[in-house]
C-alpha cells in the first residue's frame, strides 16, 4: 500500500505542475492566438485550443522530472525512458482536457456562464470539476502504466487531494477567479 501511495503522489508531480504552468499561461494570456474556443456554444469559452494544446505538452514535458525521481529505483510502474515518460505525460494532460469536456457541456445546457456552476446542485457541480480530471487522468495511467487497481485509486486520490490543495493555492496567488 506504501507503494501505491508512492506512485500516486510520484505520478502527479507532473499533471500538478503542467496545471499550475497552464493558470499561468491563461493569466497572463500567453499564447494568445491559441485562446479559441473549443466550441462556445458545447463548452463555453473557457475551454479553448490554448488548453488543449499545451496542457499535455507542458505536462509531458514535466514528466521528464521522473528520470531524475526515479534514478536509483527498480520500481516499474514509473517510465524510465525519455519517450515513455513523456508519452505517459502527454496522456495524462491529455485526459485531463478531455474529461473536462462532458461536465462543460452539462453546465452549459444547464444554462451556467463559462467558469461557473449552475444554481441547481451547485454543490455537486463544484465536485465534478474535481472528480472530471482526476478520472481522466487515472484512466490515461491505469491503462498506458498498467496500473494495477490500488495504485490506480491512490492516482485517484492523490489528484483529488492535490487538485484541493493547488487551486486553493492558485486563488490565493490570483491566478485563479475562484477556489473551485
Amino acid at each position: 500500500m506504501l507503494n501505491s501511495f508512492y506512485h500516486g503522489w510520484i505520478l502527479m508531480i507532473p499533471v500538478i505542475l503542467g496545471g499550475c504552468l497552464h493558470m499561468l499561461i491563461v493569466t497572463k494570456n500567453y499564447f494568445a492566438c491559441w485562446a479559441i474556443p473549443i466550441h462556445q456554444r458545447y463548452f463555453g469559452r473557457n475551454k479553448t485550443w490554448r488548453g488543449f494544446i499545451a496542457v499535455p505538452i507542458i505536462t509531458a514535458l514535466f514528466s521528464l522530472l521522473w528520470l531524475i525521481l526515479g534514478i536509483e529505483t527498480q520500481d516499474t510502474v514509473i517510465p524510465k525512458t525519455i519517450s515513455s515518460c513523456l508519452f505517459a505525460g502527454f496522456l495524462a494532460g491529455f485526459g485531463y482536457v478531455l474529461f473536462e469536456l462532458p461536465n462543460s457541456w452539462l453546465k452549459r445546457r444547464l444554462g451556467a456562464a463559462p467558469g461557473q456552476h449552475p444554481e441547481q446542485n451547485k454543490r455537486l457541480f463544484i465536485l465534478f470539476d474535481q472528480l472530471d480530471s482526476a478520472i481522466g487522468v487515472t484512466i490515461a495511467y491505469f491503462i498506458y502504466l498498467n496500473l494495477t487497481y490500488i495504485d490506480a485509486l491512490f492516482v485517484f486520490l492523490c489528484f483529488l487531494i492535490s487538485a484541493f490543495i493547488v487551486k486553493n493555492m492558485l486563488f490565493l496567488l490570483s491566478l485563479k477567479k475562484t477556489r473551485f
